[in-house]
């Protein structure tokens, strides 16, 4: 069995640890520039959804990467409609003074179970078979346009990462921020969700500490993007390995399953960490409505947009099929708080 072979995920699961450590040996060797800094090298076991894969994750120059096998013959895209969806998942009304939502309810109708067939077929790719090669992928997307600094703790005030960098921009980062004036104030502070200065920096705000992810910034449209992308020895995803990435194939309109309720009950709570957590592969994909992730072949993944209170109109952008109707010019420039991306390194013959 060959490279290739062993990183098709039929036998990739089957293999022992020793043999696939080798195969992520030479896969970091022959793949992987030599000018890029490879380190922390990690075996891990990922589930989503009683879907299992062990592989491994590394740092390529900081930024971590996890080691996703190839399907020949995956089995992408939709055309199921709601099937398999709670009927009282799209039997609601929703928030009809959304302008999006309206003008959707007016050209669909939803309200018979046709209705919501056909706004659910229309929203996702058509179903095809593609042959997907194995890949060294990003582990998180981030921001268009920029190249992650390091985090900042704004309680303790330490900033780990290029500290060359981030010290050319602290000050004016720090401009940002007003001084409390009063003990009072102080207790009412609120860190903005984001900071952007364009050309020069963009940071954002975790959603669990009061930690700023620091970015540099350069304006970028998508013909930029894949330019600098391709200098760096990296490629985008395209739709059907995007696809591939957050579904592993599955037959399911969601990579979490078919449940969309989320609610303070058990199960609901439930839901809404699957949607949060990393997925088979061990990629994270968002759960919010708040930004677009771009593909190599221009087409928008996720979306952004209001949720009006449907479970299946709010957590179709979610779906791995989905594919947004907004289109973006090459040469449009994009803002970092809009538009997401993920880099890849195929594992190919030449």
């Amino acid at each position: 069995m060959d490279l290739f072979e062993a990183l098709e995920w039929s036998h990739w699961k089957n293999l022992p640890l020793e043999l696939k450590t080798q195969v992520m040996n030479q896969v970091l060797m022959y793949f992987v520039s030599p000018l890029k800094k490879v380190s922390d090298v990690i075996f891990q076991q990922f589930e989503l959804d009683g879907v299992k894969c062990q592989s491994f994750e590394c740092l390529i120059d900081g930024e971590r990467f996890v080691l996703i096998p190839g399907k020949k013959d995956a089995i992408l895209g939709w055309k199921a409609g709601i099937s398999g969806l709670a009927h009282d998942a799209w039997d609601t009304t929703g928030d009809l003074t959304d302008p999006a939502y309206a003008t959707i309810r007016k050209n669909y109708g939803l309200q018979t179970v046709k209705d919501w067939d056909d706004f659910v077929n229309e929203s996702t790719t058509p179903l095809r078979k593609r042959s997907i090669s194995p890949m060294l992928v990003q582990k998180k997307a981030r921001p268009v346009g920029t190249r992650y600094l390091g985090d900042l703790n704004m309680i303790t005030g330490e900033f780990k990462g290029d500290q060359t960098t981030f010290g050319k921009i602290k000050k004016e980062f720090f401009a940002y921020f007003q001084k409390p004036q009063s003990f009072e104030e102080s207790l009412a502070v609120k860190l903005p969700e984001e900071i952007f200065c364009e050309n020069k920096f963009y940071a954002v705000l975790s959603d669990k500490t009061a930690t700023y992810a620091i970015y540099h910034h350069q304006s970028c449209s998508l013909d930029q993007l894949r330019e600098r992308v391709k200098e760096q020895v990296f490629d985008l995803p395209t739709e059907d390995q995007w696809e591939y990435l957050v579904s592993a194939a599955t037959r399911k309109l969601f990579r979490w399953g078919n449940d969309l309720r989320e609610d303070q009950s058990y199960y609901g709570e439930k839901v809404s960490r699957q949607i949060k957590q990393e997925n088979m592969f061990g990629l994270k994909f968002s759960g919010e409505l708040d930004h677009w992730e771009v593909t190599a072949d221009n087409y928008l993944k996720l979306e952004q947009m209001t949720a009006v209170g449907n479970d299946v109109y709010d957590h179709l952008p979610l779906a791995s099929y989905y594919r947004s109707h907004r289109l973006i010019a090459v040469d449009e420039a994009l803002d970092p708080s809009d538009y997401y991306f993920r880099k890849i390194i195929l594992i190919q013959k030449d």
